[in-house]
């Protein structure tokens, strides 16, 4: 319970407070000055060891908006195949014969006893009784959401690409002057 360590001082605590985070590029100030939050350097006068750890930051950034943009994407066209699906529970079809599946390539033979109720998986383990029109309700909520989400993931995407390309552009531009620097200094030697 107890820890030997005083807690951190307010400047070492990250603020939730504050706003919306911008990402490291802002914070290294970006290339506009005008957007740049308090205390953050230009793009162009940080070192490039400050750019390469900015950078790597931004790829697991990256790489962790795209799996989350997998995962909505899978989620909204599970919605989607099941509100499909919920289309052809129609009183016309009770009795019928189907397969029902046990796993995604296992299946056995049934048929369709009551068309007009379903139980939905509605998320953390839990499962409830619905009416079709219920049910396609809910997918039809659960398949806005994602799609919603989705869509804030690609913008998000989206920006921190445009970082990810500005610092990658300014470390090309260091490495240049870096290089003309070197073979400056050899021709004048």
């Amino acid at each position: 319970f107890g820890s030997s360590r005083p807690p951190p001082r307010r400047s070492q605590r990250r603020s939730f407070e504050r706003g919306p985070r911008r990402g490291p590029a802002a914070a290294m100030g970006g290339g506009d000055e005008g957007d740049a939050p308090p205390g953050s350097i230009p793009l162009t006068q940080a070192s490039l060891q400050q750019l390469n750890m900015v950078k790597q930051q931004l790829e697991q950034e990256l790489k962790g908006l795209m799996k989350n943009l997998e995962a909505l994407r899978e989620a909204e066209s599970r919605f989607k195949a099941s509100s499909e699906t919920l289309v052809s529970l129609v009183p016309e079809n009770e009795g019928k014969a189907m397969l029902v599946p046990l796993t995604t390539s296992l299946y056995i033979d049934g048929h369709m006893k009551d068309t007009s109720k379903v139980t939905v998986d509605v998320g953390t383990g839990y499962f409830i009784e619905m009416s079709v029109e219920r049910a396609k309700k809910f997918c039809g909520r659960r398949t806005q959401m994602l799609t919603d989400n989705a869509t804030k993931v690609e913008k998000m995407l989206k920006e921190k690409r445009k970082n990810y390309e500005m610092v990658a552009q300014t470390m090309q531009l260091k490495y240049a002057k870096m290089q003309e620097a070197m073979e400056a200094q050899k021709s004048g030697s």
